[in-house]
């Protein structure tokens, strides 16, 4: 028997409140009540959410792999739409039943291996920031056991880059856009690529990826402009270490002799992103032409 649930997911917007639980609202079809947790939804056979955050990614897991099938909503503004469309109030009883409203077109099925290789990325990203907070402290307290836990968590993070990008290079979702990427920024390998490649939503407008990475002039923001924080800095470490080839003549600065280093930055993070969307249409095309 069939058995379906609509959850709005329920992750503060506090940074400092997001490590603590909050219960999800969910609709079975017939009733709303709350769980602290996904997995407690044993008889699901289906789950639709509107948002996949990285504090429920060990649920997604566990349910994935108990054989659950798991929707995530593409775009958080349709149920927005919805909500206009039934004259209902924002509140996350009606978001919950608003969901079941929504096509399934709308929504995205999660894999197993997408969701194992997001779970590696996110590790890689907390050894990142701790190495980096832990590197400010030896500044000020250089202490044999602390530099010790720097060198530690740069080798933990070296080895989840590499799984990170051995995972993509068995993805066809991900590897024609990885090598083509690479290729194009004169690298062999790079972790960072393979992040940008499975976490950027390549099929947006190059303006709206723009947007999503904060790279729009100040005058174009609106007053509560956000941008993905986390995403910026992967492109800011891909551009960081481009920007370091200068004096091997890297192709990306050729022509950018002369200008300020902020505007040489700013540009070289724009010519990326869009080797990133040029790479993505590629192997659209080249999944196009094979089913023909």
């Amino acid at each position: 028997m069939t058995k379906v649930y609509y959850v709005d997911v329920a992750v503060p917007s506090n940074k400092k409140k997001r490590e603590r639980n909050k219960n999800h609202t969910v609709f079975d079809g017939n009733r709303v009540f709350k769980v602290k947790k996904l997995t407690e939804l044993k008889d699901a056979t289906e789950v639709f959410i509107d948002s996949l955050f990285p504090q429920i990614y060990e649920d997604v897991l566990e349910l994935l792999e108990k054989g659950v099938r798991i929707y995530a909503l593409r775009n958080l503004r349709v149920v927005k739409i919805f909500r206009n469309e039934n004259g209902v109030g924002k509140s996350d009883e009606n978001d919950a039943m608003i969901l079941a409203k929504i096509p399934k077109v709308y929504f995205k099925e999660l894999a197993l291996k997408e969701m194992k290789l997001l779970r590696l990325i996110l590790v890689y990203e907390k050894c990142v920031k701790w190495r980096k907070i832990i590197q400010q402290w030896t500044k000020f307290y250089p202490l044999e056991p602390l530099e010790g836990c720097v060198k530690g968590l740069r080798s933990i993070r070296d080895r989840y880059g590499r799984k990170i990008i051995e995972e993509v290079m068995k993805n066809e979702n991900y590897v024609t856009v990885y090598r083509i990427v690479c290729e194009g920024l004169g690298l062999k390998d790079s972790v960072i690529v393979a992040i940008l490649t499975v976490k950027l939503p390549l099929n947006w407008r190059f303006s709206r990826l723009k947007g999503l990475l904060g790279l729009v002039p100040m005058l174009c923001r609106g007053k509560n402009h956000r941008y993905n924080h986390k995403l910026r800095a992967h492109l800011t470490r891909l551009a960081m270490a481009i920007y370091t080839l200068k004096k091997r003549q890297h192709k990306y600065l050729d022509d950018l002799k002369g200008l300020s280093f902020n505007k040489t930055f700013y540009v070289l993070q724009l010519r990326i992103l869009r080797t990133l969307k040029k790479a993505w249409q590629q192997q659209r095309q080249l999944l196009l032409a094979g089913e023909q």
